[in-house]
């Protein structure tokens, strides 16, 4: 199933919405912290490992690791830790520019999967919480690509790295975006009688923990919780913490659809909600 091409449509605008659930919007992020609590991925790891494995997603290859790059720019000794890691994707592309990376996760399952994936420069892995950093040492750079929905004390977080990260660090962080892509609140729509593709919003100022079900239609699918906020609510702790926002982007799917009658209104669709968002935070 091509995770981003949009689902079969619902209708006209005001049709009801099918259920909601694509597989990126279920799994993309990478293994979740405990953030000072229990870690609802570990059941899942290694189902999530057979989808992810070494290289990463589709998605991961064409979108997520080289627009991460070019934000955060590791360089070649440099001291870089990579939070929420799953089983390294992105700490050894991060490795491959000469860094010195330290990823870490929650998931001990997902953390031996990471080190079984062990590439050409060694990576430090460990199992650890997210909000709990003492005595890794200090850091030029930090990545949380795909995870923040896993973390639910997130000022705990904000305040961890904050300690880690080195006078002039940056921090990145990478998330489903948190305005169009919302678990079991967001959805795609076709109005039939405009030709157009829309993006259905049930909710978005609410802060939100979602269970989602790993194995739709299996009666002993484990789940995990994936948390939604919003912008402001998002960011909140880190400017609480210091942290001075530097930048943000927002990427769209590099995916378009199959010559057909709603080809052109998906593709449009694609280019105007983005999938990610990402921002660029520094320490002064």
């Amino acid at each position: 199933m091509n995770p981003e091409r949009p689902r079969k449509p619902v209708g006209s605008r005001t049709s009801g919405r099918k259920a909601f659930g694509r597989p990126h919007e279920r799994a993309q992020g990478a293994g979740g912290d405990r953030s000072l609590g229990g870690t609802s991925w570990e059941k899942s790891a290694d189902w999530y490992d057979r989808i992810i494995g070494e290289r990463g997603s589709e998605l991961y290859r064409e979108v997520v690791i080289p627009r991460a790059l070019d934000l955060l720019r590791p360089a070649r000794g440099e001291q870089m830790l990579d939070i929420g890691c799953g089983q390294g994707v992105f700490s050894r592309a991060m490795a491959e520019s000469g860094a010195r990376v330290t990823g870490i996760d929650a998931s001990r399952t997902l953390i031996q999967k990471a080190r079984t994936y062990q590439g050409r420069t060694a990576i430090r892995y460990l199992d650890r919480d997210a909000a709990s950093l003492g005595g890794l040492g200090e850091f030029d750079g930090i990545s949380a690509i795909l995870c923040l929905q896993n973390l639910e004390h997130l000022d705990k977080v904000c305040s961890a790295t904050l300690s880690v990260l080195k006078p002039g660090g940056r921090m990145l962080w990478v998330l489903n975006h948190p305005a169009f892509r919302i678990p079991r609140q967001s959805a795609w729509g076709f109005e039939e009688d405009r030709k157009i593709q829309y993006r259905r919003i049930d909710a978005y100022s609410s802060t939100l923990s979602i269970p989602i079900v790993m194995h739709p239609g299996r009666a002993d699918s484990e789940s995990t919780v994936s948390i939604h906020r919003s912008l402001e609510e998002l960011t909140r702790p880190a400017f609480a913490s210091g942290l001075l926002l530097g930048g943000m982007e927002e990427w769209h799917s590099h995916k378009e659809s199959q010559p057909g009658p709603r080809a052109r209104a998906e593709n449009r669709a694609r280019k105007e909600f983005p999938l990610f968002m990402a921002l660029l935070w520094r320490k002064v």
